[in-house]
């Protein structure tokens, strides 16, 4: 009996595809650890900031769409950028979203782990080593998860994308019920207007935005592992 080597093709429908690219912008997590520093960087053009860098990613997304419709290619970035520009700039765009994940990753179980610890025991939240081993825990679980493969991975993805969409619906809902008539600033244009943006704030504004969009781009990694390759993976990342 032969093993079976490579992706799992035609793992991933659509609704799996779109879920993966919802997931991978983190968006409990983003809000967590984004939103105070945006807010207290740019203040109100926050608000202005996350629109035009959504506007800049936007294109970056449009790029990545037909590039996957001309080759899908796992790679992704890796691929495509050594394919143009050369192998040695390939190898650095591939080495830098790996040290980015590496990065995320370990710095998202430790938000994981001190929300895990304020549930079941609190009186730990402030200790060091049990936050560090906690962290290990659900770092050690995903690992395992994920060598599991796509499939396995795709179905604790989406329970826990829509349990987290959820509690932000929740969240944003309750807020607009309870501030809608005192909002800490009034609304205004001036939010939105470029001219009041200088060149500093508009660069440390979308540097810190960037964080809201990041990881969607998974959808394209998943491109060889999904239902009808190209237009299913560039779909999930038009919705992503």
């Amino acid at each position: 009996m032969t093993e079976h080597h490579g992706l799992a093709k035609n793992s991933l429908g659509g609704f799996e595809s779109i879920i993966m690219g919802i997931a991978g912008t983190a968006p409990a997590f983003s809000v967590a650890v984004t939103t105070a520093a945006i807010v207290s960087s740019v203040g109100v053009l926050s608000v202005g900031s996350v629109l035009y860098c959504g506007l800049i990613m936007f294109g970056i997304t449009l790029a990545f769409i037909h590039l996957s419709k001309i080759t899908p290619n796992a790679g992704a970035a890796y691929a495509w950028v050594g394919h143009v520009f050369g192998a040695s700039w390939g190898f650095f765009a591939g080495w830098g979203l790996l040290i980015a994940s590496v990065f995320f990753m370990v710095s998202a179980t430790i938000p994981a782990a001190s929300s895990t610890l304020l549930l079941i025991a609190p009186q730990y939240v402030e200790n060091t080593e049990a936050i560090a081993g906690v962290a290990a825990i659900w770092l050690s679980l995903i690992t395992l998860i994920v060598t599991r493969g796509i499939k396995h991975s795709s179905y604790v993805q989406i329970t826990f994308t829509i349990f987290e969409t959820a509690i932000l619906i929740a969240l944003i809902v309750g807020g607009l019920i309870h501030y809608w008539d005192v909002p800490a600033h009034a609304p205004s244009i001036i939010w939105f207007s470029p001219f009041s943006f200088s060149p500093q704030l508009f660069a440390t504004g979308a540097l810190t935005a960037i964080f809201f969009f990041w990881g969607w781009d998974v959808t394209m990694n998943l491109s060889e592992e999904s239902k009808s390759n190209a237009s299913q993976a560039s779909g999930a990342a038009s919705t992503g």
